[in-house]
């Protein structure tokens, strides 16, 4: 399994992202599916007419991107989660092109070793706290379709992807992507169809409790019961020294106010920290400047009333990495957002 799966657990806001399908009313085999499978590759169901509009399931959810060029032209949509076999979750979700120009799909909704797919899309169970990974086939690819030839303006596309189910008494999953808040309270529907599963790996269902260590994206996601904590790096929000926030950090400033937008929280708490160089007579006011900064930006973009903030500056006080290390004071130099979900 690639290491670039578990970027999952992170709030990988600077990725590009490609979509995923409705296809409902088609039978998927692993052992002949590829990546650019689609409804009618299945041996002995080549004849098999795809469903018409009618058939298809409901939209659930639609969300504009943010973290792409195309940003609120680019429109994702989510249908019912497919229960199949019992034991697979189909994903299916529609995206839709409503700028002017044609829209490559490469590493957007993918990891590395399968662009133009969703293989970076994630289901969560909030009743056991789990993140559950896409399928990988035999040969390493993800159990899923792509779109290779991009998106026309004006065109939308289908895209699907398939993932281990959660235990029998789950109706309800959140779809995660990595340029979309949430997609809450999706439906899981049972279908008539079946998988050879074969050439399928082994699951991966991973825990929400742990803050990851993704130093690459320098962000992070820690998930309770009830509350979300995004952590965020300093280091991509300000310059060395300054309270004000980068271009670098304007995507991710955009996706973390459009979470809180789609969540029920009434309070958001930012809490700005540093690394212990220097002196904390200049580290608290900085963190708690930087904490300020965080704030305006995420309110000045959020479309709900009823938010209010609560902002503290910590200085070095609550380390979370070793600051002997310059990975350390890497990780302790961040400003958390967190609220209710």
């Amino acid at each position: 399994m690639s290491t670039n799966r578990q970027k999952n657990s992170t709030l990988n806001v600077l990725a590009i992202f490609p979509l995923i399908a409705s296809l409902s009313g088609c039978v998927v085999a692993p052992s002949e599916t590829s990546n650019d499978a689609t409804s009618d590759t299945q041996e002995g169901n080549q004849e098999q007419e795809k469903p018409d509009s009618e058939s298809e399931s409901e939209i659930i959810e639609t969300a504009p991107t943010t973290a792409t060029k195309l940003g609120s032209n680019l429109e994702i949509s989510v249908h019912p989660l497919e229960l199949i076999n019992g034991d697979f979750l189909r994903l299916n979700l529609t995206l839709t092109n409503n700028s002017g120009s044609h829209y490559i799909l490469q590493d957007a909704l993918s990891d590395g070793d399968d662009p133009y797919s969703a293989s970076n899309a994630s289901l969560i169970d909030a009743s056991s706290q789990t993140r559950h990974l896409s399928y990988d086939q035999e040969n390493g690819s993800c159990f899923c379709s792509t779109a290779d030839n991009g998106i026309d303006s004006g065109e939308t596309v289908n895209l699907w992807v398939i993932f281990p189910a959660p235990p029998d008494d789950v109706e309800y999953m959140t779809v995660t992507t990595p340029i979309t808040p949430p997609f809450l309270d999706v439906p899981i529907l049972e279908s008539s169809e079946s998988i050879e599963n074969d050439s399928i790996s082994e699951p991966e269902i991973t825990p929400l409790t742990m803050i990851s260590d993704d130093i690459e994206h320098e962000t992070g996601r820690q998930e309770s019961e009830g509350d979300v904590s995004i952590l965020l790096s300093s280091d991509v929000l300000f310059d060395t020294g300054s309270s004000d926030l980068t271009n670098d950090s304007q995507e991710i400033i955009a996706q973390v106010a459009s979470e809180i937008d789609q969540s029920e929280s009434s309070t958001v708490q930012v809490d700005g920290h540093a690394d212990n160089t220097g002196s904390d007579a200049v580290n608290t006011p900085l963190s708690k400047e930087r904490a300020e900064a965080v704030e305006e930006a995420i309110s000045d973009r959020i479309s709900r009333d009823g938010v209010s903030f609560e902002t503290e500056g910590h200085g070095s006080a609550d380390p979370i990495a070793n600051n002997e290390t310059e990975e350390g004071k890497k990780r302790n130099r961040r400003v958390t957002v967190t609220f209710e979900k």
